[in-house]
């Protein structure tokens, strides 16, 4: 592999790692707000870690991905 290429997949994983506490909370956050508004209650913290727990997946393809595209826009357009 060449350095480019090294570069272009540390990097993207870097910054993945990055992006994935902030859009989790974000994404945690309205993700609780709606179902607490749907079932017109407050949720329990067994209910809210069994939410967590399902939003990490999701969480992390759209992290990985966007870091992913993002890296080969700008790679691309300044390398």
């Amino acid at each position: 592999m060449d350095g480019m290429r090294i570069w272009y997949w540390i990097s993207s994983i870097g910054l993945a790692a990055l992006l994935f506490r902030p859009a989790k909370k974000v994404i945690f956050t309205q993700r609780v707000r709606k179902t607490e508004r749907k079932l017109d209650r407050p949720l329990t913290e067994e209910e809210r870690q069994d939410l967590e727990k399902r939003t990490i997946p999701v969480i992390v393809f759209i992290v990985v991905t966007f870091s992913f595209l993002f890296n080969s826009v700008i790679m691309n357009k300044y390398f």
